[in-house]
């Protein structure tokens, strides 16, 4: 009837692990699959999956393949224009420690630095819940900053592939 224009699909698991995985999907055999049922404007344009400091297997793990390249999530989803929101930024609070989240651009906030480490990693939006008003106002103030230059977030992620 044309009344949904968009849509996609939320996953906790299968694009975060292995091919051979019995949980595991490429990306790009889902958008061949929404072009088969519904044309080249089959709406299919988004996912969600977790993706934080600690879960950040959608950016370092090489698990999609599209025309014989191998990528990551995040960059198989911009090949293929499908935006990826993210899931549990804070990991549940559990990053919420100095001793886990680096100190990096003059951002104070451990909870601020979760969100600007997701977002400068490519991706749509990060999903945050908010149980407090002040909660809120301390996260929107990651609107505020320049993403994470290149260089910096590859330095940033080389140093928390090391102290996994």
């Amino acid at each position: 009837e044309g009344k949904i224009r968009y849509y996609g699909m939320a996953t906790w698991n299968c694009f975060r692990v292995m091919p051979g995985n019995m949980e595991y999907l490429n990306l790009n055999d889902v958008v061949n699959l929404a072009k088969e049922v519904g044309g080249e404007n089959h709406g299919f344009r988004f996912v969600q999956l977790p993706f934080n400091m600690m879960m950040n297997e959608a950016l370092m793990l090489n698990n999609q393949s599209i025309d014989g390249e191998t990528l990551s999530l995040i960059e198989a989803a911009s090949k293929l224009k499908i935006g990826v929101f993210t899931s549990v930024p804070l990991m549940q609070r559990k990053l919420l420690s100095d001793k886990v989240v680096p100190k990096f651009g003059n951002i104070d906030s451990l909870a601020v630095r979760c969100l600007q480490f997701v977002r400068s990693a490519g991706v749509t939006a990060p999903l945050v819940g908010h149980k407090r008003m002040e909660h809120v106002q301390e996260n929107i103030q990651v609107a505020k900053i320049p993403l994470i230059s290149e260089q910096e977030f590859k330095e940033m992620i080389a140093k928390l592939a090391r102290t996994k």
